[in-house]
């Protein structure tokens, strides 16, 4: 059974940053790892907070050691890249781009979600994708700034779909959260603790799309991690749907998973069009940015996925 990771005791920061982000050849601390990942992801919460927490929003890059999280990060991940796969121009992007994304839609465990999957399973899962899925609409609408033509219109487009083209009980994340509240009754219910969840898997796969979303620089990198996301999404949503049906689940706890089967497929073939098409072509270093950040995001999530359906297994005792 996946056990949950405790901080370690280490003996400075910079200790601690070499453990969580090694060099080549080096493994990955979890426990320094994971203390460092919900460090980030609680500055980015207090960073994208509502107006009402001004007083307690952290300014952007006031934090050294932050910063540093940041920098060790991202160079641990484009090590893993093997960037001579990488598309050596626009021409390539395209097949390049929806090969990586059909391997990404995780078909096994797709299967297991709708066919085998037990509640208390599935409500594991649900809790995971809440990390990503609850701050989605303010990464699409940061991802835009900047952008011009069809690229802005495509962003926009998508932005729209999220605000549940303006019906309040149609936005997105308001359903997700609906979803989550139910999801997690029934973990309560079963006396199952939701700290599995806490993991460095579960939180590099929401603090990488908030890094890329925040920085600006790192823009490119966002879109192409947005892009993939959407291009594979769709079978693991009909996978929740389809398990949740059979699950007795009421239908008004699925809805946001159910319009996500035909919303993220449009979103996919759109963002390709609309926002790859026209900027693969530009220069090699942004089709670079573009490509590592669909790369990256595939990495994280695949050790994601693999993570949570361990620890979702694992409740069968």
């Amino acid at each position: 059974m996946p056990s949950t990771v405790t901080a370690p005791a280490v003996a400075s920061f910079d200790d601690q940053l070499a453990a969580a982000f090694p060099a080549p050849g080096g493994t990955p601390d979890p426990a320094a790892r994971l203390a460092l990942l919900t460090r980030l992801h609680q500055h980015y919460l207090r960073y994208l907070a509502g107006p009402e927490d001004f007083v307690t929003m952290p300014r952007l890059n006031a934090d050294p050691q932050i910063t540093a999280i940041e920098d060790a990060w991202l160079d641990w991940e484009d090590a893993q890249v093997d960037t001579a796969a990488l598309p050596a121009d626009g021409a390539a992007f395209r097949d390049w781009f929806l090969a990586v994304a059909e391997a990404h839609t995780q078909p096994d465990f797709c299967a297991y979600l709708a066919h085998e999957a037990t509640l208390e399973e599935m409500a594991l899962f649900f809790m995971g994708e809440e990390l990503v899925d609850s701050k989605f609409d303010d990464l699409m609408a940061m991802v835009q700034i900047g952008t011009e033509g069809r690229t802005k219109l495509t962003i926009a487009e998508n932005y729209w779909d999220e605000m549940g083209e303006g019906d309040l009980d149609a936005v997105h994340t308001r359903m997700f959260e609906h979803s989550a509240v139910y999801m997690r009754a029934r973990l309560d219910e079963a006396g199952i603790d939701r700290a599995q969840l806490s993991c460095p898997e579960a939180y590099e796969n929401a603090c990488l799309l908030l890094m890329y979303g925040i920085h600006r620089h790192l823009t490119p990198r966002a879109l192409g991690a947005m892009g993939v996301l959407e291009q594979s999404a769709s079978p693991r949503f009909q996978a929740m749907v389809d398990g949740c049906d059979r699950l007795g689940v009421p239908a008004d706890v699925i809805d946001y998973q159910r319009v996500h089967v035909h919303v993220d497929a449009d979103h996919g073939a759109e963002w390709f069009k609309g926002v790859f098409v026209p900027l693969v072509d530009r220069s090699p270093a942004l089709l670079r940015a573009v490509s590592l950040g669909v790369a990256t995001r595939v990495r994280v999530a695949d050790a994601y996925y693999r993570h949570i359906w361990s620890a979702m297994r694992a409740l069968r005792g």
